[in-house]
């Protein structure tokens, strides 16, 4: 019973981390984007 709930809080901590991950990676995706859209206007 024990190692059921250990793997489970593991799962749950392991999801966590990814989709923490995910979440900073995307909002590195949109600043860069904004960047990048930044530059192209100031050499226009």
């Amino acid at each position: 019973m024990e190692l059921i709930v250990y793997i489970l809080l593991f799962l749950l901590l392991f999801l966590g981390v990814i989709f923490n991950l995910k979440i900073t990676n995307f909002k590195k995706v949109k600043e860069i984007r904004n960047k990048a859209k930044g530059y192209s206007k100031k050499n226009n």
